[in-house]
């Protein structure tokens, strides 16, 4: 029996030795495989938050831009506020001017004027009392205007309102305006 007992030693050495090389084998294999997949999580991972980041650096910089406008849309307004107000200043102070500077203006004006006989001055209503009587080689109408003065010429309103005159120039007045005030 020692015959078999060694062949039997021997197939269980050889069993145990190819066990143990299968094991090792099998564990090596499950190694790999869990390497692969850690590597396959990891790049996926990454991928999820490059994707995030870029996705976040996306939104942050719409949200940035939409800040940037609202912020510049604001000083625009702030800007023509301002500017409207100055507008409205000229027009008040060429309405309030002084009865001798709007004789003035008024005489100066009309002078450069190609006037006939049929045409009507008509006066800003609060001087027109004080200015009724003068001479200005034009008739005098007993109508008055707001501010300013205008010419009627039969169905034709020759308009020197001040208020139209500062709105004829609007675009040319808020660009110097603008430079006055916002210079940089």
């Amino acid at each position: 029996m020692s015959n078999l007992d060694n062949i039997i030693n021997e197939i269980l050495e050889d069993a145990k030795k190819e066990s143990e090389q299968i094991l090792n084998n099998a564990n090596q294999e499950k190694e790999k495989i869990i390497e692969t997949k850690i590597d396959q999580a990891n790049q996926e991972k990454d991928t999820i938050l490059n994707k995030a980041e870029s996705e976040a650096k996306g939104v942050y910089d719409r949200h940035l831009s939409q800040v940037v406008l609202k912020s510049r849309d604001n000083a625009l307004f702030a800007k023509q506020e301002v500017i409207d107000s100055v507008l409205q200043k000229i027009k008040d102070k060429l309405k309030n001017m002084s009865l001798e500077d709007y004789k003035k203006y008024l005489t100066n004006s009309l002078s450069k004027m190609d006037l006939n006989s049929d045409d009507l001055l008509v006066l800003q209503s609060d001087k027109y009392d004080s200015l009724k009587n003068e001479n200005f080689n034009v008739k005098i109408s007993d109508e008055t205007v707001d501010s300013g003065f205008c010419i009627k010429r039969g169905n034709v309103l020759i308009n020197n309102n001040f208020s139209s005159l500062v709105d004829s120039m609007k675009d040319e007045l808020e660009v110097e305006i603008a430079k006055t005030l916002f210079k940089k």
